[in-house]
């Protein structure tokens, strides 16, 4: 038998034995990429899905094969990301895996953003298995992953994601009674039940829902009223067979200040996190962005912005758009070289340098702090940053590390290179000071 048909034969025996749901989202995913000597090699499209096919389906996997090849084999599993997503194929037999439109009953008050659904949100490394369990939660609300535990930081998706999934499910099954709140409204609207004495009411709207998302519950923390109703309609909705989805900044286990009971019910259904965009999935958003906007940067505006801006999705969608209003109100293009101004990046065209002693000017000046203090020994963090963003413009002047050090109060250059190396990612992942050497560019050149 060859390495297809017998991997295909594999496949149909674990389709009978796994959920619907473990099959599309995961083991379709893998696939058999070589059997010599009774070592089989299965590459999967990412570390994630590799280490949890690894870890929970080895033993059924190689038991199926066994018997498929009449022998013992060793399962060794490989990350290829050039892997066809087979969930993106049709099933020959049962035509389009995920087959809904979005929007459903618009009727209803369910507290969705119009604008978060499936068709906009961008696929990458970084999120593609939290995309494709969403997906399959949809086909089978409350039966698929229950309850959805989604979790990583600030601004890369989770929002987004969570409420696709309720508008899918709404142009699935339009029937169902459907809920999209903050644990924050949630709390806001428990203590205002008990306030104007209607907590059945309360009671009655959240417990009777069939799906129920909850964005960023770790708000509910150190709050005990607000952890005790949250367990009850957990429980209701769980018991009952209803989709519960939530998200947080961080895994369940590490929110502090809540319930055990409430951490061992987050934990039992499927945990997933999305990490940053990495930068094919930034250029890929900012493409997309620019689509919706109708507005068109070229590979090298895109390429030079997803590289400055890569701390997460929110982040690059508002410099994007502060890029394109500043562009329309100057009436100039967007390109390369607007991109850079924008930045306080110094064009080709200036020829003229910024000295060391304007540098130091202004850096002092535009964090108030006195030269001495900047070019002494003091570790205090309102002397250190500074001094770190001097030898990072320095740096960027072309100075060589020897002279950065000497302007400097006589540092070396290993000190040098760990300031500049530390606001270079600094520059990337916060807005905050990314601003401030922004304005420190601009007053240089003007």
């Amino acid at each position: 038998m060859d390495k297809i048909n017998l991997w295909q034969q594999t496949l149909e025996e674990l389709r009978l034995i796994v959920s619907k749901p473990i099959f599309q989202t995961l083991l379709s995913q893998v696939e058999l990429i070589s059997l010599e000597k009774n070592i089989a090699t299965i590459a999967c499209p990412n570390p994630y899905i590799q280490s949890l096919v690894e870890s929970r389906y080895y033993s059924l996997i190689k038991n199926t094969l066994d018997q498929k090849t009449k022998g013992g084999n060793s399962l060794v599993f490989v990350v290829n990301p050039g892997l066809v997503k087979k969930s993106n194929k049709k099933d020959e037999r049962n035509g389009p895996l995920f087959n809904w439109k979005e929007g459903g009953s618009l009727g209803q008050n369910n507290s969705l953003n119009p604008k978060y659904v499936f068709s906009t949100f961008v696929v990458g490394n970084s999120n593609n298995f939290a995309h494709a369990a969403a997906q399959a939660i949809v086909q089978k609300p409350g039966v698929a992953y229950n309850p959805f535990f989604l979790w990583g930081g600030v601004g890369i998706g989770k929002t987004h994601l969570i409420q696709a999934i309720g508008h899918a499910i709404l142009g699935k099954y339009p029937e169902l009674k459907i809920f999209y709140c903050p644990s924050e409204t949630f709390t806001n609207e428990l203590v205002q039940s008990l306030q104007k004495k209607t907590i059945s009411a309360f009671k009655k709207k959240f417990r009777e829902l069939d799906v129920l998302l909850i964005d960023d519950i770790q708000f509910i923390a150190g709050k005990e009223y607000s952890q005790e109703e949250f367990f009850h309609t957990f429980n209701t909705l769980y018991l009952a067979g209803k989709q519960v989805v939530l998200t947080s900044d961080r895994r369940p286990e590490e929110i502090p200040q809540i319930e055990e009971r409430l951490i061992s019910r987050f934990m039992g259904g499927l945990t997933v996190d999305i990490q940053p965009p990495d930068f094919e999935m930034r250029v890929a958003i900012l493409k997309a962005k620019c689509q919706e906007k109708n507005q068109e940067l070229d590979e090298q505006a895109l390429t030079f912005l997803a590289k400055t801006v890569s701390s997460n999705t929110r982040e690059l969608e508002g410099v994007l758009s502060q890029i394109l209003t500043q562009a329309s109100i100057i009436n100039e293009k967007p390109d390369l070289e607007f991109i850079k101004k924008f930045f306080g990046v110094k064009s080709k065209t200036q020829s003229k340098k910024a000295s060391a002693k304007k540098i130091i000017f202004m850096v002092v000046k535009h964090f108030k702090i006195k030269t001495a203090d900047l070019l002494g020994v003091s570790r205090r963090r309102e002397y250190v940053l500074p001094r770190q963003v001097a030898m990072y413009l320095l740096r960027e002047e072309g100075e060589p590390l020897v002279k950065i050090g000497e302007v400097l109060g006589g540092r070396d250059h290993t000190t040098i290179i760990h300031g500049v190396r530390k606001i270079t990612h600094k520059f990337t992942s916060d807005s905050n000071l990314r601003h401030e050497i922004m304005l420190i560019k601009q007053s240089l050149y003007e």
